[in-house]
């Protein structure tokens, strides 16, 4: 196993500023598949409990030192996604940061899409659409920090669930040269990919992710009731 240089990088300056974390999603998907960062990936996937918020931080220095810019993504008050784009040529792969909670039995983060959906078979009409929502992508790419239910993203980006047993989370265990991942990980990624030993090139997170739901923070989490 060869492990992508920046994914070794940030793994370093997490572990050197003792923030606890794991990889997650596309990234630990690769690492068990393929024992690498999957071809064609677009970023790599962290994840971390959201009372390690502040320790995070601390690092913020030494990732835009080394050529990151930083944005923060925030829904109702909450910071949920730490994102890292390089601006830098070695590099295409953005880092996403993601800030889990805890609700009852369950870990939970809001999960963001940037409408509309992919298509196969474009048409003039589908561009037409796509074109306004894509501006705004590129304005919500570079801000440094976004609060998503506000406009003018609301027009943009639905915003969804990862609803996670928290089972899954509640241990962690060194998977290759001291990277913490979910202790029991093929479960986990039974859980998220159902037969995630084989690549689909249909698989679309929206719909095909086990821990997406497809209903708003406010109806599965009691901290936007109150």
């Amino acid at each position: 196993m060869s492990l992508n240089p920046e994914l070794n990088w940030i793994c370093n300056l997490l572990n050197e500023y003792r923030v606890e974390y794991w990889i997650d999603s596309g990234t630990l998907l690769g690492l068990a598949r393929e024992g690498r960062v999957i071809e064609g990936d677009h970023d790599l996937d962290i994840s971390m409990w959201s009372g390690n918020e502040e320790q995070l931080k601390k690092i913020l220095p030494a990732v835009k030192k080394r050529g990151y810019k930083v944005s923060v993504k925030n829904y109702r008050g909450l910071n949920f996604k730490y994102k890292f784009s390089p601006c830098f040529k070695s590099s295409s792969l953005d880092i996403d940061i993601s800030l889990f909670r805890q609700e009852q039995n369950y870990a939970w983060c809001p999960q963001v899409y940037c409408m509309p959906y992919p298509f196969v078979n474009k048409n003039l009409f589908y561009y037409l659409y796509a074109l306004p929502h894509r501006i705004i992508q590129e304005i919500f790419i570079r801000k440094g920090a976004v609060s998503l239910h506000n406009w003018p993203w609301t027009t943009t980006y639905k915003v969804y669930m990862m609803w996670i047993p928290g089972r899954f989370f509640k241990e962690t265990a060194s998977f290759y040269d001291g990277i913490p991942v979910p202790k029991d990980y093929r479960d986990y990624l039974v859980f998220r990919y159902g037969q995630w030993q084989v690549p689909r090139k249909d698989w679309f997170f929206i719909f095909d992710d086990g821990a997406i739901k497809h209903t708003s923070p406010e109806k599965l989490v009691a901290i936007f009731n109150r």
